[in-house]
């Protein structure tokens, strides 16, 4: 309710285009992805997978208290069902099937809608839907990471927004400590049936000085260094469809990231780990994986860009193991502005490759971004 009343308050101001910032991006792409092994109809995807825009706005309206609400257009859309009926082939009056049918449908939109509340530089509180701050990719924006997308393992051990409560403390630009509260439904669990909040804390050490989370370096300035830590735990169960308890799980993960950039060199390596354990089975459901990344803007606008990762799921018992491999070039025609990263033309390798599965898959991709 409080966000928008604050979003009303800002509207109604003399001159809502001092209280609403309006800023947003454009990001169309087209790719080639080949799977050798797969069923001859997956075995070529070509098309515009990835594309998306955004539009973000925020203010202040009130003395302390600001918002931010992000949304985000994706081209990936998926079947929805908008119409079932019953099938009786030889009219006896019994059902012998049932037809639907689907239309392509985009889904939530929503990749932030938060309030903040910063009584003083030091100290914040920040509600709503937001990005879960667990790793250090994640707290990139989108429009601020070295390749289009984020890492493969990142994905696989975190998922995107949720909604929650977060606590921020900033000492100085040197200290960054986030502890929150989320609702869990997007936290990868067994099933929509769950309830248990997810329990987070993230702490980030920038030695040298300020060090914003942009993969990148387009500026090319001094020497900076992070280093950083998070741990997730998520206690939840699971019911079945009658709405009794099914299992009861305790799901913790942790995360260490070094990052650090100089004159248009910018490197980043984490490692994530994961251990579930369930009351059914009582055995330990464990993953690890990594990542490192490494880009160097140059002074003509050329920026090569390159990444390996790894994950290996559940290792106790069937592990499931996964390689990454991304190679590119970023071009940024505009290098002399105040801003050179106000348009970036990507060209880009991808190589995933399941090798207990012995699947592998293989790829290019060109992309632009123009912010505003």
């Amino acid at each position: 309710m409080i966000l928008p009343l604050l979003l009303g308050r800002a509207l109604a101001a003399e001159d809502w285009r001092e209280a609403v910032e309006l800023s947003g991006f454009v990001n169309p792409g087209f790719s080639v992805q080949v799977r050798d092994a797969a069923v001859p109809e997956d075995q070529l995807d070509i098309g515009i997978t990835g594309s998306r825009a955004g539009l973000v706005a925020r203010g202040e309206p009130v003395e302390a208290f600001s918002y931010k609400v992000y949304l985000l257009l994706k081209a990936d859309t998926f079947p929805a069902v908008t119409s079932v009926r019953t099938v009786d082939v030889d009219n006896d009056g019994k059902v012998d099937g049932v037809d639907t049918a689907t239309r392509e449908a985009m889904g939530n939109i929503v990749r932030e809608a938060s309030l903040s509340w910063n009584p003083s530089p030091v100290i914040g509180l920040k509600m709503g839907r937001m990005p879960i701050p667990f790793t250090s990719q994640a707290q990139s924006a989108d429009t601020a990471l070295l390749f289009p997308e984020r890492s493969g393992p990142n994905s696989v051990f975190i998922a995107d927004q949720d909604l929650g409560g977060l606590v921020n403390v900033n000492a100085g630009d040197v200290l960054l400590v986030k502890a929150g509260v989320f609702d869990g439904a997007s936290a990868g669990a067994l099933s929509s049936s769950t309830r248990g909040a997810l329990y987070l804390a993230r702490v980030d050490l920038h030695p040298l000085g300020e060090f914003e989370f942009d993969e990148g370096d387009p500026l090319r300035s001094d020497l900076r260094l992070g280093l950083g830590g998070g741990l997730a735990w998520h206690p939840y169960t699971a019911f079945d469809s009658a709405g009794y308890q099914a299992v009861s799980v305790n799901d913790l993960r942790a995360t260490g990231s070094l990052r650090v950039a100089v004159s248009g060199l910018s490197a980043g390596a984490e490692v994530l780990w994961r251990q579930r354990v369930d009351d059914l089975t009582s055995r330990p459901q464990s993953a690890l994986g990594a990542y490192g990344q490494l880009g160097f803007f140059t002074p003509v606008g050329l920026e090569p860009i390159a990444r390996v990762g790894w994950t290996e799921e559940d290792r106790s018992f069937d592990p499931q193991a996964t390689r990454w491999m991304d190679l590119g070039l970023n071009i940024y025609p505009f290098v002399d502005r105040e801003h050179p990263d106000v348009l970036r033309l990507t060209a880009q390798y991808v190589s995933e490759n399941r090798v207990t599965e012995g699947e592998a898959a293989r790829g290019g991709a060109l992309r632009a971004q123009l912010t505003f």
